[in-house]
């Protein structure tokens, strides 16, 4: 018996140890949960990238010089220093070598298909003549060709393009420049005319410079390998891309890695022509698409960071999009999308850099934000940060957007920067929990009731930095009593008009705050280190409104009786 009784008395330790422990795992993951993702450092960069040109010793191979008049065929390794025209022609490649290719003012036109060819080869590389401009024209109908040849350059095997003189690029079938293995792009300007993509490498696109005119009714750079984990990838060091598509401009199965450049992309005639809109995929000029086509900015299936960088993008769709994660460490965005200004389907990460979204549905969202440092300025017609579970789940009447319940694992944490975000929808709106340790934070909310400054599920905890979000009172939430530095949330009486400035004293009559309105609102929370436990005076346009103590963490102003209230589940504060 007295066996028995040890070995149920020990049973039950365990049970309400597991329990105990389950509880606990929970209400860290609902109330304590901080990004998996910390920094942009922490996103897995790790590519395949081909240099096997690098190793090459061309002064080891044999040179011809050739002035071309006809098509031609290449069995042999070696380099060949190419002038001339063929009105109706090709140059095919096909050895187990490598071949190098110097164009000086050549231009090939084929009626037929491609106008270079490598059918198989180790590597081939494209070398354009400084001071040169070379045009290479496909057909639009193919004759003898395996079905999904397409391309001005076409080519089976790995191609280098080099050189610093220009390379015109017509792809009248459907691609321009196609490589089903690694492309590598080293310097040189190319004006690029597509019926489809642009420029296509299946296992990779990695360009270390160069000037880019692309103009494509598909995608404008695409890497399609999505088998393997360290291909699918484009991969951009520097270079000038002036990039106009009818969907997506730079799309990689994988990971999209940019170093440094200058880009202006265009998409799916622009942000005015919003995917949102029923009647997107229609912008003229023969351009069309079906509501289920993306027409994205840089768009990737893994991950996307960019490390540096000129960004201007002019977008219907997102204008960066991952399905994964996103880093952005340095660089300066301009946006205008007619969807989200940046979304992840799992995490985003901002290290520093400047970040304009003029024109956005959603400005920022995905299940997990962190910003670290930056300058960041938001236009939304909905809501400005958005933290969320499920993909791409901005527009609920969008083609594949989702409803979005409540997740614990939505989190948005700000330890830093300069953010300001002018919302109609929810300013900070987390499906989770929100942290604010550092920066500068300022919101001009909603204008309308349904919609709040801050929305958050379960807490929004304020640990530093300086926050000012107004809205409509009817959704307000101010900050947590879970947080450590004191906030207070105010209703107003009376709903105030743009250019009302709002001032908060303290007892020796120093100002705390000085807020002027950009648009109605009768609503605002208030966190900075200047608050402490005393007594304060709001004045409104310099006329005292109301005087107010604060005693705890987090303090309410005025009478609140809408759905919002002040600090999610659990929260207590004193109200005034």
């Amino acid at each position: 018996m007295k066996k028995t009784k040890i070995i149920v008395i020990i049973f039950w330790i365990i049970v309400t140890i597991i329990v105990i422990g389950l509880i606990a795992y929970n209400f860290l993951n609902k109330n304590n949960l901080t990004s998996k993702t910390t920094s942009v450092n922490d996103i897995d960069t790790n590519v395949k990238l081909d240099t096997s040109d690098e190793e090459i010793e061309w002064s080891n191979y044999e040179k011809r010089e050739i002035i071309l008049t006809k098509s031609i065929t290449i069995t042999e390794a070696g380099v060949y220093n190419l002038s001339g025209k063929i009105e109706d022609g090709v140059i095919t490649i096909n050895t187990d070598g490598d071949v190098k290719l110097c164009l000086n003012d050549v231009t090939i036109t084929n009626s037929k298909g491609p106008a270079i060819c490598v059918e198989s080869a180790n590597t081939v590389v494209i070398s354009t003549s400084e001071g040169t401009t070379n045009t290479l024209t496909d057909s639009s109908t193919y004759s003898g060709y395996d079905e999904d040849t397409e391309g001005a350059i076409y080519s089976k095997d790995d191609l280098v393009l080099e050189g610093t003189g220009t390379l015109v690029a017509k792809g009248n079938k459907g691609d321009a420049i196609v490589c089903k293995d690694d492309l590598k792009i080293n310097e040189g300007t190319y004006i690029i005319k597509s019926a489809d993509d642009a420029i296509r490498g299946k296992d990779s696109v990695y360009i270390l410079d160069g000037t880019f005119t692309i103009e494509a009714k598909g995608d404008g750079i695409k890497s399609t390998n999505a088998q393997e984990s360290d291909k699918g990838y484009v991969k951009i060091e520097n270079g000038a891309f002036d990039i106009v598509a009818t969907l997506d401009g730079i799309q990689a199965e994988n990971k999209i890695l940019i170093e440094n450049g200058t880009f202006n992309i265009t998409t799916g005639g622009g942000a005015t022509n919003s995917s949102q809109n029923s009647g997107w995929g229609n912008w003229g000029n023969g351009n069309t698409s079906s509501s289920s086509d993306s027409a994205k900015g840089i768009k990737a299936g893994d991950s996307i960071v960019i490390s540096n960088g000129t960004f201007i993008m002019n977008t219907s769709d997102d204008s960066v999009h991952s399905n994964n994660y996103i880093g952005i460490s340095q660089g300066n965005l301009t946006i205008s999308s007619g969807d989200d200004g940046i979304h992840a389907d799992t995490e985003l990460v901002v290290d520093n850099g400047i970040i304009n979204i003029n024109k956005s549905y959603e400005g920022m969202e995905a299940q997990t934000i962190t910003i670290n440092n930056g300058e960041i300025n938001i236009v939304s017609s909905d809501d400005g940060i958005n933290v969320a579970g499920g993909n791409d789940g901005s527009a609920m009447n969008r083609p594949g957007a989702s409803m979005n319940s409540s997740n614990s694992e939505s989190v948005l944490t700000i330890n830093g920067g300069i953010i300001y975000i002018d919302a109609s929808g929810d300013g900070l709106d987390a499906n989770g929990s929100i942290y604010i340790n550092g920066g500068t934070i300022t919101v001009d909310g909603p204008s309308n009731n349904g919609n709040g400054a801050l929305d958050y599920e379960y807490e929004c905890v304020v640990n530093g930095g300086i926050l000012v979000a107004t809205g409509e009172s009817g959704m307000a939430q101010g900050a947590s009593s879970s947080s450590t530095q004191y906030s207070v949330l105010i209703n107003f009486t009376n709903n105030y008009s743009s250019g009302t400035v709002v001032t908060i004293e303290n007892s020796n009559q120093e100002e705390v705050l000085s807020y002027t309105g950009s648009k109605n609102f009768s609503s605002i929370v208030f966190s900075s280190n200047k608050l402490a436990k005393e007594t304060y005076t709001i004045k409104i346009n310099g006329n005292t409104y109301q005087t107010f103590t604060i005693n705890n963490i987090s303090t309410i102003v005025g009478n609140f009786s809408g759905m919002g209230g002040a600090g999610g589940k659990g929260m207590g504060g004193n109200r005034r």
